[in-house]
């Protein structure tokens, strides 16, 4: 189908041409969701007789689908969009067949109606790289296919097959480098497909009904989380949230230094971590799952932070007024940095203590329930008042080093001391056990510590992955100079450095790597490593060498005929050049300056 769609495009000139707010960068045929919803319509007819709930999906599909054609077409007016997305959600709804553990309520049916609408959106704003959104969406609707089978919900099982194998087929052409594009008459078909089959059937025979109401949500939880994370970037940057842009999670791993096809595999990683979750929930304990749950919704809540401190693309956003405005970094480390830590506090203080009973005791038996309700109201304000006392708060989670990791080790430490102190005090130690304060402050521990390097650990984790692009760069010396310049060329893809490797007069250090590049070899190897790794310029950070060792240094690099640059020391202030104070000559002065080469 999809090549029969493509081919058509091609031919009447439905092409996707580059725009400065789109991601491609070729012209690239359109219309890629006619192919998915014909493969996904058609074999599904054969069934439609048999499960009425089926016939609501078709038809719904059906009508998202010719909405999307539309807006291909005629480019509709978003809030003409949202009606005709709310109409067909509302014709799904009268249907009544969905979420079979519930009776008919005004919070349920405004529960699926709003669940339609967001995932259907979702999929619409995901779709902005090659493969993220149809690959997604075939990974959802595999894993939606697994929780059907193991519940023996066999609608679900039909529908989400079908919906495997049309987007595995457009998937084909989809991925990077795309030869055709879905448009909106496939995002919104997939999202609303997707949360329709999703919210269908009976789940009510699941054992663990709590957990049955998060499988569509863990399922999908990546396309949920994109829309919440653009939709709040956009807020907070007083940018409409309907337009469109490149300012999405995936773009901002692009910017970050990810290649493309790295980016959109790792939000397909994502996606399986989180439907493996889903599934596994349905076969395990309530708690266990409801813990899983809320550590993937850290971890997201982790990466959305870290992603918001990253410029989209190559410029500051703008304000409705035109001025720069931060995003939404702003909120949760700048002006709300406080509240945000102490809710996550909170919630792993909580987290920590009833994972050390279920660690404890295998599991959480009838008099420890309570005693883990009873106890957490009088940890939590504990524990996060010694975590203030210690200035856990008045840091910045990027910058955490080895001394602030010790002062999360004496608060942690001392407020598991006075916890014991109160409880005992309270309620006289009875149904408590000494190994759960132990585990406790274990799991606390690495908790707190935790989740204040998890910025910087997703930083170094990802700058891994990045292709490196521009002059091949030698770095001459493997100490601590050498270090903070590869970091800083990592951090700042405007040097336009491909670091190859480093030289060292240890021989102990050759054949070691500093974050993933090796050391090559040492000074008297120099002209040998530069002819094997093609290199074309030379950084020597070695600022602490005495000046006639540099000196020699810089000549031997400088016979090469490369280009040298020389990492310059920091041991006084004289380093830093005095610029003129303001007078009526003054910006003449600093012209002169500069133009002097200085």
């Amino acid at each position: 189908m999809t090549v029969c769609v493509r081919k058509f495009a091609i031919r009447f000139g439905y092409v996707a041409h580059p725009q400065n707010d789109r991601w491609h960068k070729t012209p690239t045929a359109l219309l890629g969701g006619v192919g998915i919803f014909l493969a996904y319509f058609l074999p599904l007819l054969f069934f439609i007789g048999e499960y009425p709930a089926l016939q609501l999906i078709l038809f719904g599909a059906f009508l998202i689908c010719g909405m999307g054609l539309a807006d291909d077409f005629l480019h509709l007016q978003p809030y003409t969009k949202l009606i005709g997305q709310i109409v067909v959600a509302c014709l799904f709804v009268a249907g009544g067949q969905f979420l079979g553990m519930f009776d008919w309520s005004i919070f349920v049916l405004a529960l699926v109606l709003v669940w339609i609408v967001v995932v259907t959106n979702a999929f619409n704003l995901l779709d902005n790289m090659d493969g993220l959104s149809a690959g997604t969406a075939c990974i959802a609707a595999f894993y939606l296919m697994l929780a059907g089978a193991s519940t023996g919900n066999s609608l679900i099982v039909l529908a989400c097959a079908s919906l495997v194998g049309a987007t595995l087929g457009f998937l084909w052409f989809n991925f990077y480098p795309a030869k055709i594009f879905m448009g909106d008459s496939g995002s919104l078909f997939l999202g609303f497909s997707l949360s329709a089959i999703a919210v269908t059937g009976q789940w009510g025979n699941v054992t663990n009904v709590l957990f049955a109401l998060l499988i569509p949500v863990l399922v999908l939880a990546v396309p949920i989380f994109d829309t919440t994370f653009v939709s709040l970037v956009r807020f907070f940057n007083g940018q409409p949230i309907t337009q469109g842009g490149r300012d999405h999670t995936s773009h901002r791993l692009v910017a970050f230094g990810l290649p493309e096809r790295t980016t959109v595999l790792l939000f397909y990683a994502m996606s399986m971590m989180c439907g493996l979750l889903a599934v596994v929930g349905l076969k395990t304990d309530w708690l266990y799952s409801s813990i899983m749950a809320a550590i993937v919704v850290i971890v997201l809540l982790y990466l959305g932070i870290f992603l918001s401190g990253i410029v989209s693309y190559g410029e500051k956003a703008k304000g409705a007024e035109g001025k720069s405005s931060n995003v939404i970094l702003n909120l949760f480390l700048l002006e709300k940095k406080r509240i945000g830590e102490v809710f996550l506090d909170a919630l792993l203080i909580g987290l920590s203590f009833t994972l050390a009973f279920l660690i404890r005791f295998d599991g959480l038996p009838v008099p420890y329930d309570h005693v883990v309700a009873q106890s957490l109201p009088l940890l939590i304000p504990i524990k996060l008042g010694i975590l203030y006392y210690f200035g856990l708060y008045r840091g910045l989670w990027q910058y955490v080093g080895i001394q602030d990791l010790l002062n999360i080790a004496k608060a942690v430490t001392l407020s598991s001391l006075i916890s014991v102190v109160a409880i005992t005090m309270a309620y006289r130690f009875e149904n408590y056990s000494r190994a759960v304060f132990f585990i406790d402050w274990m799991i606390l521990l690495l908790g707190v510590g935790g989740v204040r390097v998890a910025i910087r650990v997703i930083k170094e984790y990802l700058g891994g992955w990045i292709t490196m692009t521009g002059k091949r760069l030698l770095i001459i010396g493997a100490g601590d100079a050498g270090e903070v310049a590869l970091r800083e060329i990592r951090n700042n893809q405007q040097f336009e450095y491909a670091p190859i490797g480093f030289i060292d007069d240890n021989p102990e250090k050759i054949g070691r790597r500093i974050h993933g590049i090796p050391v090559l070899g040492t000074r008297e190897e120099l002209p040998k490593v530069l002819k094997k790794w093609q290199i074309e310029e030379i950084l020597v950070a070695i600022p602490s060498a005495l000046p006639h060792r540099l000196g020699k240094i810089i000549k031997e690099c400088q016979a090469t005929g490369l280009m040298v640059k020389v990492m310059p020391k920091l041991q006084s202030m004289g380093m830093f050049v005095n610029i003129p104070r303001p007078t009526s000559s003054s910006e003449a002065k600093i012209d002169s300056f500069y133009k002097n080469g200085n």
